[in-house]
């Protein structure tokens, strides 16, 4: 393949040949069937070390089965097209087969890594902005990195030398590799992988800046930062409904990179446009798939695991972070002007760039450091989905890469001291010239403020505290601005679930009571139009209502607060709320007549605040007995960010969240229970709260008695069949345990009709009771184990009795005194 001249910066491939593109069209190629197919070759070749000879089950010598068919053709057809690859890559159809022939290719040999990064050589700034040749490129990078499955190139088959796989390689790439040997073209495979990835990344180097702007080559350079730094960005939570199918699927087939694989062309429908009123009522949309990501270790291959390559990588990445930085690594920290850099953190391609860089850097700085220092005695809640808890990011240290990064971003003066004993943060600001600006800037912007969200998760606990200082968010008004700005919101939900102290809590709670003190930020958009048409008013308020706010102030008060600023945020919800509800008996008539009563019934309740039973309805956005007569299955409409808030309020002390257990037991009836346990998000926030909280020996007794005519349709349900088996493990007595048995055991045909029923059976062990006493009190006993057993290995050992720190204090003074009394009796 000759390279045209030069109509740009970028060297472009020509067009591939027809014949080329036929031939690679009329390859079957299947992924899954090389697979199947390797394995199987493997498979026997192994089974027949461990039995000691290839015997069969009558004696006679097991035949040896042929290599790969589909890898063989894999390997021939990538030496084929070797010199068209890049050129293939720029066109639609045979770039899906390329990115096919890569993966297979790749997964089995190491010298068709080689050949693939080698192929591309020269072509990688043109591939990386063009629309198919990014993937390309990608897919190339990536899967050149990765560990193989299994390197069949030297795989022992007992032929010793002249094993099959080494010869399909001489048969495939034998010529590139001689050319290698013998010095001549620049097409040719080199022997080192190291060297040929290095050089691939510096071909990117050169144009990082302009690659750091495309839609497109941001994503390149990412996985080539990915690669340098031997880490890798991997979804948080499992997709719903994508469970792992085989024993044998590895991370090729289900991990990450199962995910550079694209999938078959689809044809092009005319998307259906939503309906107003049908989304889960939550800011953040609660209903969609959160796509949170960890940073993970990268699983590469024996030869860039060495010292040699962890240098080359090391000084190449930070020569790459200069260059996106725009820095020339000479200035001595001293601090720049806000400039081009500034710009783009809220590009829409380098803003995730530098947030992703900023976030690898720090991973590679605390795994650098010894072991000693790494352990954190910091008690981090455990990641859900369901309740939106992220898992926690590495901190980068004092003097690391990351922190120069971070205060080159917002031209931090580190020169400066921050003065602790300002209170409001206003001297401190002050004295930062340009950070206090660029945070303000960057948190209402839609990619600055993922960058700013990304700092504040990384940053040492001192410097969180300077930013909430510099930035203003212990001010009151600067924090209602934040507050109600469109996108600053969610900058202000990131401080709250990475505060680092009591100290931040406590300063953060001031602040936020009283903005949920006027409830200007619990109700939702109001519209001015006076028609009955339903139409929508051009004067409609913006809708300034932020639950995710007040779900985050819970979850930072419930993991991090004192049992003050628990009462406090609880207070200021109660008089929030009061604020704008109106009394629920007074009707339109009456409210029109006596607005002067009206005014002071809400003076008075403002300052009381309403009762946690007449709040936990606006919370949740669910009223008491709505579910009645709705069909079984139908969808449960929750505010999702208030759901997740009562959670917490369940984990809060027992003297402030007594009221809003009974609350919630008391206000909801048999329906709407069942509605909320089979409801995933319901199921996962009020009953797991109730059933896993400290309160849940109280809870599930009420439970019981509320749901006892539907505790068999829910054990069947898909959902709701996890609440029936919790339900049954938080009954505080045994006697609770076999009543709740009993009624199970007269439906065995019906929980034995699907997968939910039977794991009810065998958790309530129901088979069990039916035999007698004795044997159901041995099979709790025997799960009873089991499960202290899996407590042990994990940590995760839970008390039995249900109760918080609170009690458990009062009844150890209770019990000193009791026994100081008996002590006092006995001598006397």
């Amino acid at each position: 393949m000759v390279e045209e001249p030069d109509n740009g910066e970028y060297g472009r491939p020509r067009r591939p040949g027809p014949e080329t593109v036929s031939y690679l069209a009329g390859l079957p190629l299947d992924e899954n069937i090389a697979a199947q197919q390797a394995r199987e070759y493997v498979s026997h070749f192994r089974k027949r070390e461990t039995s000691g000879g290839g015997g069969n089950e009558d004696g006679g010598e097991e035949e040896a089965p042929e290599y790969p068919p589909m890898l063989s053709a894999a390997h021939a057809a990538l030496s084929s097209v070797f010199r068209e690859v890049a050129s293939l890559a720029c066109e639609e159809i045979p770039s899906q087969q390329v990115e096919t022939l890569i993966r297979i290719c790749c997964r089995y040999s190491l010298v068709a890594k080689r050949a693939v990064l080698a192929s591309l050589s020269t072509y990688w700034v043109f591939l990386s902005t063009h629309r198919f040749g990014s993937h390309v490129a990608q897919t190339a990078l990536r899967c050149a990195a990765a560990e193989c499955e299994e390197n069949l190139d030297e795989f022992d088959d007992g032929q010793g030398d002249k094993c099959e796989g080494r010869l399909v390689i001489e048969d495939s790439y034998g010529g590139l590799l001689e050319d290698a040997d013998e010095g001549g073209g620049a097409v040719a495979v080199p022997r080192s992988l190291p060297e040929l990835l290095v050089r691939s990344v510096e071909e990117l180097k050169q144009f990082a800046t302009e690659l750091a702007v495309h839609v497109c080559g941001s994503h390149v350079l990412r996985t080539a930062l990915c690669v340098l730094a031997g880490a890798e960005f991997v979804e948080a939570f499992a997709r719903p409904g994508s469970n792992q199918q085989g024993v044998a699927a590895g991370e090729w087939d289900t991990g990450v990179l199962a995910a550079t694989r694209r999938g078959k062309l689809k044809g092009k429908k005319k998307k259906k446009k939503k309906k107003r009123g049908t989304a889960t009522m939550d800011e953040g949309g609660g209903g969609s798939h959160q796509e949170a990501t960890v940073v993970k270790a990268m699983k590469v291959v024996l030869e860039l695991q060495s010292e040699g390559f962890r240098t080359d990588a090391d000084a190449l990445l930070n020569e790459m972070v200069d260059i996106l930085l725009f820095s020339d690594g000479k200035n001595g920290g001293e601090v720049v002007p806000p400039g081009e850099l500034q710009q783009c953190t809220c590009h829409p391609s380098a803003g995730p760039l530098l947030a992703q860089m900023l976030r690898l850097l720090s991973y590679c700085d605390f795994h650098s450091r010894p072991i000693s220092k790494k352990k954190d005695s910091r008690k981090e809640a455990e990641p859900d989905r369901r309740l939106g808890i992220l898992p926690p990011e590495p901190r980068y240290s004092h003097g690391s890469r990351a922190e120069t990064v971070v205060r080159r971003l917002l031209c931090w003066d580190s020169s400066i001291a921050i003065n602790e004993g300002d209170a409001d943060g206003e001297e401190s600001g002050a004295k930062q010239p340009h950070a206090g600006d660029i945070i303000y800037g960057l948190s209402g912007e839609p990619r600055g403020s993922i960058l700013l969200e990304t700092i504040f998760r990384c940053c040492p606990d001192p410097f969180h505290d300077e930013l909430c200082s510099v930035g203003g968010f212990y001010e009151e008004a600067t924090l209602r601005e934040y507050i109600q700005h469109g996108v600053s919101n969610y900058v202000v939900q990131a401080i709250l679930i990475s505060v680092r102290n009591r100290e931040q809590v406590s300063r953060m709670v001031k602040c936020i009571c009283g903005i949920v003190d006027d409830g200007s930020i619990l109700k939702g958009k109001t519209n001015l139009s006076n028609d009955d048409s339903g139409a929508e008013d051009s004067r409609a308020k913006p809708n300034n209502r932020r639950m995710g706010i007040v779900w985050r102030a819970f979850e930072m008060c419930a993991t991090k607060g004192s049992s003050q600023d628990q009462e406090q945020i609880l207070s200021a919800l109660l008089r929030g709320f009061a604020s704008f509800a109106a009394p629920l008996e007074d009707d339109d008539a009456a409210a029109d007549e006596k607005k002067s009563d009206d005014k002071k019934r809400r003076k008075r309740s403002k300052a009381k605040g309403l009762s946690a039973e007449e709040c936990i309805p606006h919370l949740m956005g669910l009223t008491p007995g709505s579910c009645e007569g709705q069909p079984d299955g139908h969808r449960l409409m929750l505010d999702a960010a208030g759901a997740r808030a009562i959670y917490h309020v369940f984990q809060f002390k027992e003297r402030l969240r007594s009221d809003w257990v009974n609350g919630v037991l008391r206000i909801y009836g048999q329906e709407d229970f069942a509605s909320i346990a089979n409801d995933g998000l319901g199921s996962r926030c009020v009953m797991d709260g109730l059933l896993d909280g400290p309160s849940r020996s109280i809870a599930s007794k009420k439970l019981v008695e509320k749901l006892s005519d539907r505790i068999l349709y829910l054990a069947t349900e898909r959902v709701g069949h996890h609440m029936v088996e919790k339900l049954f493990r938080a009954l505080p007595t045994m006697e609770d345990k076999a009543s709740l048995s009993a009624e199970l055991s007269h439906s065995l045909n019906r929980l034995g009709s699907n997968a939910m029923g039977r794991s009810v059976m065998t958790t309530c062990a129901v088979k069990e009771y039916l035999e007698g006493e004795s044997v159901w009190r041995e099979a709790l006993a025997k799960q009873k184990g089991k499960e202290n057993w899996l407590e042990e290995i994990t940590g995760k050992k839970e008390d039995s009795d249900g109760e918080d720190e609170e009690v458990k204090t009062k009844k150890r003074k209770k019990d000193k005194k009791e026994k100081k009394r008996k002590r006092k009796r006995s001598v006397e």
